[in-house]
């Protein structure tokens, strides 16, 4: 089985990537706030306009033709004071046409539901607040659309409420070298 290291230089090979890179960890958010009075779904990595650097760190949704990453874990922020992420949720992951990560409830991570996916903790005691690691690698390759989306199951957000959607991992970015 291949690490993390490996697999993202699988894939960079497979596509021809042969620019000088610098290995890194990574981490891209995006912040998305509800328009109406019980929003339930909400689309990350889709549009860029009129955020600043603490709502996104990204201009558009795809890594630049140096960079890659290897999705290690996902972390949903919700910043409400009448809602919570405890009731069931739905994330869908798309890189390029392909959903990599269907229909999944991450609401067993926060608070004290159950057990954790990825049984490294015994989940957070927040219902604003969670996060999980991924079993298995994605890879997010250069210059590919990736998007994700997110349902809530309750229809308790209030207008203005802000969901963030980050991703965590490794990842490779553009290094000169001796290029210049």
């Amino acid at each position: 089985m291949a690490n993390q290291v490996q697999k993202v230089a699988y894939v960079d090979s497979k596509l021809g990537v042969s620019l000088p890179g610098q290995q890194t960890t990574r981490v891209i958010y995006d912040s998305v706030v509800a328009t109406a009075a019980g929003q339930q779904f909400f689309q990350f990595f889709t549009n860029f306009a009129g955020k600043n650097e603490f709502q996104t760190n990204l201009t558009t949704n795809k890594l630049d033709s140096a960079e890659s990453m290897v999705i290690k874990s996902i972390q949903i922020i919700m910043n409400s004071a009448t809602s919570n992420l405890a009731d069931h949720l739905n994330l869908n992951i798309t890189v390029g046409n392909q959903v990599i990560v269907k229909d999944f409830d991450p609401s067993f991570n926060c608070s004290s539901r159950g057990l954790s996916f990825d049984r490294l903790h015994s989940g957070f005691n927040s219902t604003t607040n969670l996060e999980l690691r991924l079993l298995t690698d994605i890879v997010i390759p250069p210059q590919v659309n990736f998007k994700a989306e997110l349902t809530l199951g309750n229809a308790l957000v209030a207008v203005n409420d802000d969901i963030t959607l980050v991703l965590k991992g490794y990842g490779r970015i553009f290094s000169a070298g001796n290029s210049f």
